[in-house]
């Protein structure tokens, strides 16, 4: 079983420690210069809203996907203080079933998370965009073990069948853009 961050440790995600090395807006700054429609994004792992926030402010309705019924809870808070009213929060622990078109799905720090990331990556070709973010496998004294990380050779296996757009190097993580490849 691949290692979940606790909900024990959330002030961590919104820290101003973390901010420094993973900012937000320079993890969406990834986006800019892309003719990216800005109806629906989901954010898959949104935690406490680190990413689904920013998000809010960009697109008509974003949906916030999370596992944990507690950290759903925090998020929910956070958006009634912030007076968000544009984000759905789903709580789930599979991709959600859904009928509409997606414009961006975005994978922050998640995909080294789950049992199998290339289904959820399967699920997101239904967007036309996708974000990835995820840890560099390097030694650090925080963040995910080691072992749980993803290399960027596998995160790049793991973008087959997406045209890669753009791949950023942060202090301690990757950022890609993904563009999916519709059949004709």
């Amino acid at each position: 079983m691949p290692h979940r961050f606790k909900h024990e440790n959330a002030w961590i995600l919104d820290s101003e420690e973390r901010k420094k090395f993973f900012n937000p807006e320079k993890v969406l700054g990834i986006l800019e210069g892309f003719r990216i429609r800005k109806e629906v994004a989901f954010d898959i792992g949104a935690g406490t809203g680190y990413l689904t926030i920013p998000l809010a402010k960009m697109f008509k309705r974003v949906y916030a996907v999370e596992i944990s019924f507690e950290m759903a809870k925090i998020l929910r808070k956070r958006l009634e203080e912030e007076m968000i009213k544009n984000v759905g929060i789903i709580v789930t622990d599979k991709p959600p079933e859904i009928e509409f078109s997606i414009d961006l799905v975005v994978f922050s720090d998640v995909l080294h998370e789950m049992e199998n990331p290339k289904n959820y990556l399967l699920w997101a070709k239904r967007s036309n965009f996708i974000l990835v973010a995820e840890w560099k496998k390097i030694p650090t004294d925080f963040g995910p073990p080691i072992e749980d990380r993803i290399s960027l050779e596998d995160l790049l296996t793991l973008s087959e069948g997406f045209d890669v757009l753009r791949v950023e190097e942060l202090p301690y993580h990757y950022v890609f853009l993904l563009k999916t490849i519709k059949k004709k």
